[in-house]
């Protein structure tokens, strides 16, 4: 008997949820053909997933020799912590459904899998025919933005995009079909949302959630239900507030670690020149930083038409387009185009298009026309504005007042990212009024005409712009503005060079003739590439816009048959899906694909140990490491000891997963740094290996960012050495550095700064300029008589001329000089130790320069007037010994012996949030010095000091995610029992 209700039961499930299981099937099987390489031993190449390898070695290396999370790191920027990185908050047990979500695989495979069901269970949540519910998740998953964020290894996200739809779904569900549900599966999604760890997402996930409460809130007054729509709100909140509560430890910790960021406010004033720099800051991100990589106006056209600027960034001869150079009439003109960028819009460079699909944006412009109710008002608003704020630097007005006035907008870069918002907003319209179309057809069909107009306006523009262009002349700004000013630059450059040199090569600049004549030489070159170029890329536009066109008319064709012909709906759905499909994969492809170009190794495939261990160790990394064991032969055992398992190719050692195990333990036993100019601060390499200055990371503490600004950009040797950067890494050689100063030192000056500004400019040298009668000084555009400076400012003599004045001779020599003018009018730096020995009186001074302190870190301290208050005396002996003895990224330990009290300098980055020191279990004040540094007043002794890197709040918020998520599970299981399993019992 319980056999055959065993029997009955799943021949009753799978009657009822047949098109799940095939929908679910359908994900599976697109997922595993189009990630094929995943399977087979392979990884995708991820810009971002190779970085935070770099970022994250030592981190986790610490968690598995020590079993804990260190929290912080000192492999990337000096030091930072590891909220932003990697953290795991293991208190969290919803973690498993994060993972099941994604059906247990690894990205991209498994985030491509989250899109298509994370939109397929929204519109389930919302009541909607589960067949059209599958070409909504297809049309979601596959548009061109979020494949090319799988690419680029943006994982957070790219999870945060996944669990933005089944969390709009469960908003709707709570106000229109299930209260307790909704609130259930809303709490469920947001704990997943945050989890993800991409707050922009998330924030931008919460602005389109808002424009819906208002849809909502309208509706519900409509009819008259504003204490359903009050109890539903109130309810939602608490859901809210539970996810965040569940999210604790991530968003306190983060949030407590932004300010302190560059996404945080910054205690610097002016600029690197000295001048002020209080209209490019905000409380957040600087506004450069933030609109750096901002959507063009036109170029938003990408959501209709992918290639109208180009595609992605990349030259002609290795584009998707190459084939252009090949064709007949471009033989002739190859040479002069195929290096050119072949993008063409506002921004920096892109990885490709953010494209919808025509037929996708076609259906929601019929939503717009057809669905009913405010609910589409809402999707509306939340597509404007996030496309008008995309637009970022091309759109100021609106940009400042967010980021002046919208709480947190400041604290998020690249507002291109907010075009998530519209490739979630549009594919749902589309759905939407599908599936309305399906359920309203007689009552569409009667209103037609609307149909017919929408459809021949779209098409009537798709038309005219194909053949008259967006008025951009196919060339980006800095072209433009390259071609239209190329003349000049000529000319210039004419007037610049040697007239002796000019006329050897047959040149008198002062022929008239004969300089128009090289002008116009140069101007037919360059006029010759540019037109060359202007043509394939107009080709290129137009075959993008007829290609929409295209599927405009199918899109229209389909929906005019199922209104007039009497054909199933599975036929039309059938027939947009494939049309759909075949209108966005092979734009995904481009950007995303399985190719062999050379018809060995994949484009964008490596082998999965490859991946693992995706940096191999450079000679000069090498010959560190050979460094350190000859200084500390104790080492030379602990890394022979080092062994991996066979796991390389053909059973064989991977040798750079032994080279890596052979840093890792070379980073436990030694705590130098290194620094490799040519990365910057733009790649975490040199962190994969070793302590490093250099990092990649988008929230970088501000202090290291002021410093790098400010000194490290110049070279200033000072700051480097108290920051203990023993090694540099300059075209694959190393070059030790004798000054370093080591893990710590005893000063013997304490010099105090009144403000944060004066601060790190004490970290360079700083002069003192004075003008004479004979001429009027100027500094960044201020008249002054005289003035502190440190050699960058903008400074002008004012002589009846305007002399632009470069004091470069006086900064890098250090002597104090005067700027003088001869008998002949001719101006020249002279030290003023020489000048004085002039009993000629040969020249007049305009400008006298003196150094008036010239840093010395391993001497004098710099330190903020309220930690001075704090010492007994500014001045000590800088007598006795102290060395580290013991390191681990949150665990610092040092010996010291001293016979009267020292004030310490150490070579760690100063933060005021978990660090202590303590001395015989006494807690001793940690002080900020040299603007970045850690600083320390030690008593009399000889003992052992320790520096620990302690957060209880970690230890609370794992306490306090395991109770919530626990918590949830129960209640979801609970109803889930009751709802759906005991009410069917008894029926």
């Amino acid at each position: 008997m319980s056999s055959t209700m065993r029997k009955i039961n799943l021949k009753s499930l799978l009657k009822h949820n047949w098109i799940h299981l095939l929908a679910f099937a359908l994900f599976i099987i697109t997922t595993l053909i189009y990630f094929q390489p995943q399977f087979s031993g392979y990884g995708l190449k991820q810009h971002d997933i190779e970085q935070f390898k770099g970022a994250s070695n030592e981190i986790a290396h610490y968690r598995e020799v020590a079993d804990e999370e260190p929290l912080w790191t000192n492999s990337m920027f000096g030091g930072m912590p590891s909220y932003q990185i990697s953290t795991k908050y293991d208190g969290n047990i919803l973690s498993h459904a994060y993972k099941a979500f994604h059906l247990w695989m690894s990205s991209p495979a498994g985030m491509f899998f989250a899109y298509l069901l994370g939109f397929y269970l929204m519109l389930l949540f919302m009541k909607v025919n589960p067949k059209v519910a599958i070409l909504g998740a297809f049309a979601f998953a596959f548009s061109s933005y979020y494949i090319i964020v799988l690419q680029a290894g943006h994982n957070t996200k790219a999870a945060a995009i996944g669990f933005a739809p089944p969390l709009i779904g469960a908003f709707y569900m709570a106000y229109r079909h299930n209260l307790k549900w909704g609130i259930l599966l809303t709490a469920l999604f947001m704990t997943l949302e945050v989890m993800s760890n991409h707050v922009q997402v998330t924030y931008y996930i919460g602005m389109i959630l808002l424009f819906l409460g208002i849809a909502e809130f309208i509706y519900q007054l409509k009819n008259r239900r504003l204490l359903h729509f009050a109890k539903v709100t109130g309810g939602l909140l608490i859901a809210y507030v539970f996810a965040l509560g569940m999210n604790y430890g991530n968003l306190s910790l983060t949030n407590d670690y932004a300010k302190h960021t560059i996404r945080g406010g910054n205690d610097i004033t002016i600029g690197v020149d000295g001048s002020a720099n209080n209209k490019n800051t905000t409380s957040g991100l600087d506004k450069d930083y933030i609109t750096q990589w901002s959507y063009g106006i036109k170029e938003s056209m990408t959501l209709i038409s992918p290639n109208i600027k180009g595609g992605g960034s990349a030259a002609l001869s290795n584009s998707q387009f190459s084939d252009l150079l090949r064709e007949p009439e471009m033989r002739s003109k190859a040479t002069l185009v195929a290096q050119n960028n072949i993008y063409w819009g506002n921004q920096p460079f892109t990885s490709g298009p953010v494209y919808i699909g025509i037929i996708v944006f076609f259906l929601a412009v019929l939503g717009m026309i057809y669905l009913k109710g405010p609910f589409k008002w809402g999707l509306l608003a939340a597509t404007l504005l996030a496309l008008m704020l995309s637009w970022g630097k091309n759109f100021m007005g609106l940009t400042d007042f967010f980021i002046d006035y919208i709480p947190f907008y400041n604290k998020f870069r690249a507002v291109t990212i907010i075009l998530v918002v519209v490739e979630l907003t549009i594919p749902l319209l589309a759905v939407l009024f599908l599936n309305e179309l399906f359920k309203r057809k007689e009552e569409i069909k009667d209103r037609i005409q609307p149909f017919y107009i929408a459809s021949g306006i779209m098409a009537g523009l798709l038309v005219i712009l194909t053949f008259t262009g967006l008025g951009d002349g196919y060339l980006s700004n800095e072209e433009a503005n390259l071609v239209y000013g190329y003349e000049d630059q000529v000319r210039a450059q004419l007037a610049n060079e040697d007239p002796q040199v000019l006329l050897e090569n047959g040149i008198d600049i002062n022929n008239p003739n004969q300089v128009q004549q090289v002008v116009d030489q140069q101007m037919k070159r360059v006029d010759s590439q540019f037109s060359a170029l202007i043509e394939v890329r107009k080709s290129i536009y137009q075959s993008s816009m007829l290609r929409s066109l295209l599927f405009l008319v199918i899109g229209f064709v389909l929906i005019w048959l199922y209104l007039k012909k009497p054909i199933r709906k599975e036929y039309i759905l059938f027939g947009l899906l494939a049309f759909i499909l075949i209108d966005l994969v092979p734009i995904s492809l481009n950007y995303l694909n399985n190719k062999k170009s050379n018809g060995r190794a994949y484009d964008y495939w490596v082998k999965s140990t490859e991946k693992d261990f995706p940096v191999s160790p450079t000679k000069a990394d090498k010959q560190i490491l050979e460094q350190e064991i000859a200084q500390d032969p104790t080492l030379k055992k602990k890394i022979e000891a080092v062994k991996v398992d066979k796991n390389g190719p053909r059973g064989r050692v991977n040798n750079d997963e032994l080279w890596l195990k052979k840093f890792q333990t070379l980073g436990l036993n030694t705590n130098y740094r290194v620094y490799e100019p040519a990365l910057g601060f733009n790649s975490s390499r040199a962190s994969y290996f070793h302590k490093a200055i250099n990092g990649y990371h988008g929230a970088k503490l501000r202090r290291i960012q002021n410093v790098k600004d400010f000194h490290i950009n110049y070279n200033n040797m000072d700051v480097l050495n108290m920051l203990n950067v023993k090694y540099f890494i300059q075209k694959n050689q190393v070059n030790r550095n004798p000054m370093a100063l080591g893990n710590a030192w005893f000063v013997k000056e304490v010099n105090v700064q009144p403000t944060a500004n004066q601060e790190i400019l004490a970290l360079g040298n700083r002069f003192l300029i004075e003008s004479t009668q004979a001429a009027q000084l100027i500094v960044n555009n201020k008249l002054k008589a005289s003035d502190t400076i440190s050699g960058r400012e903008k400074l002008k003599l004012f002589t009846g001329d305007t002399i632009t004045l470069d004091i470069s001779p006086v900064v890098n020599s250090g002597t104090n000089s005067s700027y003088v003018v001869d008998v002949n009018g001719q101006t020249n730096w002279i030290p003023t130790a020489e000048l004085k020995k002039d009993s000629l009186n040969s020249f007049e001074t305009l400008v006298n320069i003196q150094k008036i302190h010239d840093f010395d870190p391993q001497n004098e301290v710099i330190i903020n007037e309220e930690d001075a208050t704090r010492l007994p005396s500014l001045t000590f002996s800088g007598n006795g010994q102290i060395e580290m003895t013991s390191y681990a990224p949150n665990a610092l330990t040092y010996k010291v012996d001293i016979d009267e009290p020292q004030f310490a300098v150490f070579s760690e980055i100063y933060y005021p949030d978990g660090w202590n020191a303590y001395v015989n279990g006494e807690k001793v004040d940690i002080m900020r010095v040299n603007y970045l540094l850690r600083g320390m007043l030690l008593e009399a002794g000889s003992y052992d000091l320790e520096m620990k890197f302690e957060v209880q709040k970690y230890k609370t918020a794992n306490m306090i995610s395991f109770t919530g998520s626990l918590l949830l599970i129960l209640l979801i299981l609970g109803f889930a029992i009751k709802d759906f399993i005991l009410n069917k019992s008894n029926e």
